[in-house]
């Protein structure tokens, strides 16, 4: 059976390009930004082009962990998880849009090969299942999408 599944891919699907009931999708809102802004700190250290690569960076870990890959992780708070990203021009800005569209690819594609009983399995290298965080990727992007609108916003005023 695959119904929790599609469930969590619909989700996926719905939040990151389709029309989410809460608003602009993930990439409908990254489209309204403008690159010569994704640099600037407008409230506390974190730049538009930080939190996006944060939350391409957690995407690369489920893709990892969807591989079968023990070793790959991410520490809270370090370098892997918070990377530094500067932009320097909009080529640069597209590719790194480019970059979060392609991790939306390789997971749809990833989860096209599994059913229900990969959210029960253990996530390799970890003491947890796969239920909890493929559940709440599309929450993780929603929540820093939210902060890059904020900062969007500030830079337009």
């Amino acid at each position: 059976m695959r119904d929790k599944l599609e469930y969590i891919i619909n989700d996926l699907t719905e939040s990151f390009d389709g029309k989410p009931w809460y608003g602009d999708s993930v990439m409908k809102k990254l489209r309204t930004v403008n690159w010569k802004s994704v640099n600037e700190k407008v409230y506390g250290n974190k730049t538009t082009a930080v939190l996006l690569q944060h939350i391409i960076n957690w995407r690369i870990f489920v893709i990892k962990k969807l591989q079968g890959d023990e070793v790959y992780d991410i520490i809270i708070d370090e370098l892997n998880d918070w990377t530094p990203r500067i932009i320097n021009n909009e080529r640069e800005w597209e590719q790194m849009l480019q970059e979060i569209s392609n991790t939306q690819s390789k997971i749809l594609e990833q989860l096209g090969s599994f059913d229900d009983d990969l959210l029960d399995k253990l996530v390799p290298g970890k003491k947890y299942t796969f239920g909890p965080i493929l559940r709440s990727v599309s929450q993780h992007d929603i929540y820093h999408l939210g902060q890059i609108a904020m900062l969007n916003t500030n830079a337009k005023t």
